[in-house]
């Protein structure tokens, strides 16, 4: 007797025709979950092949149940198959990624061998992770240029104007002909701030300095916010050892992959986006949404690209910020662990720990040098733009200019700051 092995994820059997109503329910808990489904009817659950008698309308009964009763609608391939004793049974198999596929209007996920009903929170999951959302919604705007964009692919080396092929070739246009929201994040009018905040000691109960990047292509915002964490990144030199050996903060190309990720992966529908938190003793990476739905943790550690907003990333790919590769993650499990993904039902957050204190936490715990909240502004804007001008420093901190004249005195008084070259071409030094 034929045995076909074992009923596992994938891979249901029946006995006879009268358990059509179950095998097609796991039809659908498999297309839920792993997106491809097998069901054979004639084989015991032990994978024996016992066969089945098959009338001249055996066939059309199954197709018609599928037309029936699972929506979306499916593809099913239908097979008679001859056992080598002769018997014959039944080969039902299907593709979809379509989720959540529906049978008689309810949701089952397979779940080992068996099939389960779906909650509400997981159905919300499946859709967040079936097509593409940001291409299907609509943008409330309808007067949109892409300059900006046309820029960044230019130095790309692509031949492309803000035309109707541009939007056409970037997927800028729903079905009925309006402007999505990919074409909204991606165009001069995008209003969506990208943030980086930078706290007070270990916590968020204190803000030291917001930055909001406003106003601009999500291509340039997102590099705006690389470039400006960067320039956070202190550099630590030790001098104990014959070899000069130098230490940054924390690792940039990790971080430039999880922000990377944020902004491809991130559920931008809810018009919140990804952003960055930095405090005394590590950085944070924020998105809004999760994993897609079929992804296992295995897989997404392994490096497994199954990017959510496909057409986004595609834009993101041509741009040069990312490859279609697959390796941030294992890039930021190399530096940090797996332990730096913290992966909840609404967020996604890459926690990485430095290595020593950051110098502005330095500085605060000093209690000869005791400082004040706006001295502590004042220093971070300075090693954010050394070069910056009173102004400069104004408007990052939100002090006004005399008063940061006034600060500056102080802090070169105490030896913190110094300033190194004349007033118009020199620039600030902070003093470690």
């Amino acid at each position: 007797m034929d045995n076909l092995g074992r009923e596992s994820e994938s891979q249901e059997f029946k006995k006879s025709m009268a358990e059509m109503d179950e095998g097609l329910k796991s039809l659908v808990s498999m297309l839920n979950k792993n997106g491809i489904a097998s069901v054979y009817f004639g084989v015991e659950d032990n994978g024996n092949v016992i066969g089945l008698d098959i009338g001249k309308n055996t066939l059309k009964d199954i197709t018609d149940k599928i037309y029936e009763r699972i929506e979306p609608r499916i593809i099913a391939k239908i097979d008679i198959l001859n056992a080598s004793d002769g018997r014959k049974y039944i080969h039902v198999r299907a593709k979809g990624t379509e989720r959540p596929y529906t049978y008689k209007d309810e949701v089952f996920v397979r779940s080992g061998e068996s099939n389960r009903k779906a909650p509400m929170s997981e159905i919300r999951n499946m859709i967040l992770s079936s097509g593409d959302n940001l291409i299907e919604t609509s943008s409330l705007q309808t007067d949109l240029s892409f300059s900006e964009l046309v820029s960044i692919l230019r130095e790309k080396g692509m031949d492309v104007s803000d035309d109707d092929r541009l939007r056409k070739s970037l997927d800028l246009l729903n079905l009925e002909g309006r402007y999505n929201f990919q074409a909204e994040l991606l165009s001069d009018q995008n209003n969506i701030p990208l943030t980086v905040v930078v706290f007070k000691g270990i916590d968020r109960t204190s803000i030291s300095i917001r930055t909001d990047y406003a106003g601009h292509s999500l291509l340039k915002e997102t590099k705006s916010v690389i470039d400006y964490v960067s320039s956070l990144n202190e550099t630590s030199v030790d001098m104990s050892d014959v070899i000069r050996k130098e230490t940054s903060l924390f690792d940039i190309d990790s971080f430039k992959e999880a922000w990377i990720n944020a902004c491809v992966h991130n559920n931008w529908i809810n018009r919140i986006a990804p952003t960055v938190h930095i405090f005394d003793d590590r950085l944070e990476v924020i998105s809004y949404g999760t994993l897609p739905y079929w992804l296992s943790m295995d897989d997404f550690y392994s490096g497994k690209s199954m990017p959510v907003n496909k057409s986004l990333m595609r834009v993101f790919i041509q741009a040069g910020l990312t490859e279609h590769t697959g390796h941030g993650v294992p890039v930021i499990v190399s530096s940090y662990g797996e332990g730096a993904f913290d992966i909840g039902p609404s967020t996604v957050v890459v926690v990485m720990r430095f290595g020593r204190a950051r110098i502005a936490s330095r500085l605060r715990q000093d209690n000869v040098m005791s400082m004040t909240d706006r001295e502590l502004r004042v220093l971070d804007a300075i090693r954010i733009d050394p070069k910056g001008s009173f102004e400069d420093i104004s408007i990052i901190t939100g002090i006004s200019k005399s008063t940061i004249a006034k600060i500056a005195v102080k802090l070169k008084e105490r030896g913190m700051i110094e300033r190194v070259g004349n007033r118009r071409n020199g620039y600030w030094k902070v003093n470690d």
